[in-house]
């Protein structure tokens, strides 16, 4: 059969929530001499206005029942969509089964009722549909015979085509897919909310927008499983702040501290002890680490505790904290403490803009810099590429256009959020003293040697970056020049 075989439908099955259109499409249908079968409310509303129209019961002779979740769920009804019109006839006749051969239905308003944080969970499990899924994904498995429709905006193009000689397979096919998406999209909106429970926040990012936060219970563990000791209910910027620490702590296996401002990092330390990790961390940036979030990968004790204590934090995180610690922080009555477990990163992030969402695998990408690419005529030292392994974990962190500067195995410095790559690497350079001998490096490549220039003036000794550019020879070259050591990761580490 090809593409263009046409299909005047001579039974209709309707079952909608959403009535849009329903009464004059299905008037239509019945001047066409379409028989209509519908289920209990689309029933109705079609008798109310004169629309001839047979009950599903008519067809199941059985009633509908419990309150009506049971009721298009039969052999009368699924055989009738489901059967092959070349090869099930006799057994069709055998058992009474009426063929149908259009199917409109769409679901239970689930994702209106989830939305509204009045609903309880009693209201949106009755919201969940059964019977309709059931309707549509057999309609559209069987469009060889059998047009689906699940969108009220498509019942104009149906009505053209049936005047036009009937609908032809590929746009039985065409609207077969975009029940399957239809039913996908349902099941995800259902299996989102079971699975996780919304808190309502106080606000967004600003106090004129709403806000909650979403429980994953499976595949992941993060600050909505963490145990909040003490402060403030978390806001939507506190939970993004401390994602953005928490995803950066994970590069590290040594006591670390970050100290995360406006969602990106504005000081990393690793050391023997959390106390050492949280004051070097600390020395990056002690100006833009007032009021930030603070994440540690280690026990909080008391020695770390009295150095917090010296400066405005909103949140602490740790996986756990020394009962003397905690007596300290509660001096401070609105200062976040949260415990938590072994943070488990998402395996993909995505975020919703107009007309759908955006998913990408989430970057937990690695470098073994003792194997990198060495592009330049010096070779970096061991030491020097120690620190370029911090100064690449750290950068990968940054908001791009993010340049990191690091010395002796610590961070120094870090840029981030910048438009121009040059802008970013003076910034980096510029906001602190840069010691000779510094390393630097950079989320994605340079697109000209002004930035080498630059660092020149600043005595930076071995750069690492991602290479890439059309111009990476006169990059090459700048190194060369200045003898500086450069290497590449061959990996971009944009963060927006």
């Amino acid at each position: 059969m090809g593409l263009s075989n046409k299909i005047i439908p001579k039974t209709v099955l309707l079952s909608v929530s959403d009535k849009t259109g329903i009464v004059p499409f299905a008037r239509f249908l019945q001047k066409q001499c379409v028989k209509i079968i519908a289920t209990g409310g689309t029933a109705k509303i079609l008798k109310q206005n004169g629309v001839k129209v047979r009950s599903v019961s008519s067809l199941t002779r059985f009633p509908e029942i419990f309150d009506g979740r049971v009721k298009s769920i039969h052999p009368n009804i699924a055989g009738g969509i489901l059967g092959k019109r070349d090869r099930d006839q006799q057994e069709a006749k055998t058992n009474k089964i009426l063929w149908i051969d259009m199917v409109v239905c769409n679901l239970y308003p689930f994702q209106k009722v989830a939305k509204n944080p009045e609903s309880t969970m009693s209201e949106k499990i009755e919201n969940i549909d059964i019977g309709g899924p059931t309707m549509i994904r057999a309609a559209a498995k069987n469009n060889k015979w059998v047009t689906v429709i699940i969108d009220p905006r498509d019942y104009k193009s149906i009505q053209n085509s049936i005047r036009g000689g009937g609908i032809n397979e590929s746009k039985r096919l065409s609207l077969a897919g975009k029940a399957f998406d239809h039913c996908a999209s349902y099941d995800r909106a259902i299996s989102t909310e079971l699975q996780s429970s919304a808190v309502h926040l106080r606000y967004g990012e600003n106090p004129h927008q709403k806000a909650f936060v979403l429980n994953d219970k499976h595949g992941s563990f993060g600050l909505p499983q963490a145990k909040q000791i003490q402060g403030k209910e978390m806001s939507y910027n506190n939970f993004l702040d401390g994602e953005a620490a928490l995803l950066c702590l994970h590069e590290f296996e040594e006591p670390s501290c970050v100290i995360v401002k406006h969602g990106s990092p504005c000081g990393i330390g690793s050391a023997k002890t959390s106390k050492l990790a949280f004051v070097n961390a600390l020395k990056v940036d002690p100006l833009s680490a007032f009021g930030g979030v603070i994440a540690m990968n280690k026990r909080c004790d008391v020695a770390t505790a009295k150095e917090l204590n010296k400066i405005f934090f909103e949140i602490i995180i740790a996986p756990s904290f020394d009962s003397g610690a905690l007596s300290i922080f509660a001096k401070k009555k609105n200062l976040r403490v949260l415990s938590m477990g072994k943070y488990k990163p998402k395996k993909n992030l995505g975020k919703e803009i107009a007309g759908g969402w955006v998913v990408q695998d989430t970057d937990l990408s690695t470098v073994d810099v003792s194997t990198l690419k060495t592009v330049t005529k010096k070779i970096p030292t061991k030491s020097e590429l120690i620190t370029l392994d911090l100064a690449w974990k750290a950068v990968k962190h940054a908001k791009s256009n993010a340049i990191v500067v690091a010395h002796n195995k610590k961070i120094i410095s870090i840029s981030g959020g910048q438009t121009s790559r040059v802008d970013a690497v003076k910034y980096a350079l510029t906001k602190v003293r840069v010691p000779s001998g510094a390393v630097l490096a950079s989320d994605a490549f340079f697109p000209f040697r002004d930035s080498v220039d630059l660092m020149k003036k600043y005595k930076i000794k071995s750069i690492i970056q991602p290479g890439g550019s059309i111009k990476d020879g006169e990059v090459i070259d700048a190194c060369n020049e200045y003898k500086i050591s450069m290497v590449f990761t061959g990996t971009r580490v944009f963060k927006h």
